[in-house]
C-alpha cells in the first residue's frame, strides 16, 4: 500500500474515533462535520426574523412549482435552512402540490461549507432508506429542498441530501447525489 493512501486511511480512522462527531469527505476538497446527528434541529416557532422564502414542490406534471411563503429564523444561514427544509418537509399548502418525502420525515443536522456547499441530513425512523421512487419522483424529491434552499440562501448555491446520517450515491437509483447539487431550472414550472 502506497504510503500516502496509508497515512490518509490512518487520519481518517483517528479521526472518526476521536473526532466526537461524524465526519463526512467530499469531492471538491471540502471537509464537513455533522455532529449530533441524532435529531431534527427544526423548530418552526425560534425566535428569530421573518423572511420571505419561495419552496418548490411536486406539482402534477413532472415539474417543480414554487410556493410563496414567509418563515422565521435567525441570520444563521444554517438555521434559515432547518427552517426552509422544514418546510418544505411538511408539505405545500396549496392542494394541486404534493409533498416530497414521507410523513415523519425531519431535519437532522445542517452544515454550510467555506465553499458554499449545504450538507443537510434527512432523518426518518420508520425508514432506514430513502424512500423508492421513479426517476422523475426522485427528481422531484431532491431538487425540492436543492431549489428550495439553494435558491433562497445566498450562502448555499449547492446542497448535498444525506439520509439518515449517510449520503448516498443516489436516493432512487437515478439521480447522483454523492455531490452536492445546483438547482436545475428546466425543472420548474413556468
Amino acid at each position: 500500500m502506497n504510503r500516502r493512501v496509508a497515512f490518509f486511511v490512518l487520519l481518517l480512522a483517528a479521526r472518526l474515533v476521536l473526532g466526537g462527531g461524524l465526519v463526512f469527505f467530499f469531492g471538491l476538497g471540502e471537509t464537513v462535520s455533522l455532529p449530533g446527528l441524532g435529531g431534527g434541529t427544526a423548530n418552526p416557532e425560534t425566535v428569530g426574523e421573518e423572511f420571505p422564502v419561495t419552496l418548490y414542490f411536486p406539482g402534477d406534471n413532472g415539474l417543480l412549482v414554487p410556493e410563496r411563503r414567509t418563515l422565521r429564523a435567525t441570520a444563521d444561514p444554517k438555521d434559515r435552512i432547518a427552517k426552509i427544509v422544514a418546510a418544505v418537509l411538511a408539505g405545500p399548502e396549496q392542494d394541486d402540490l404534493v409533498r416530497p418525502f414521507p410523513e415523519g420525515t425531519e431535519v437532522g443536522a445542517v452544515e454550510v461549507t467555506a465553499g458554499g456547499a449545504a450538507y443537510i441530513d434527512l432523518r426518518s425512523a420508520t425508514l432506514p432508506d430513502p424512500p423508492a421512487a421513479g426517476s422523475t419522483g426522485e427528481m422531484q424529491m431532491v431538487y425540492s429542498i436543492v431549489h428550495s434552499v439553494a435558491m433562497n440562501v445566498e450562502q448555499a448555491p449547492r446542497v448535498a441530501l444525506l439520509w439518515n446520517g449517510v449520503q448516498r450515491l443516489s436516493f432512487g437509483g437515478h439521480l447522483d447525489t454523492s455531490r452536492p447539487l445546483y438547482p436545475d431550472r428546466s425543472l420548474l414550472a413556468p
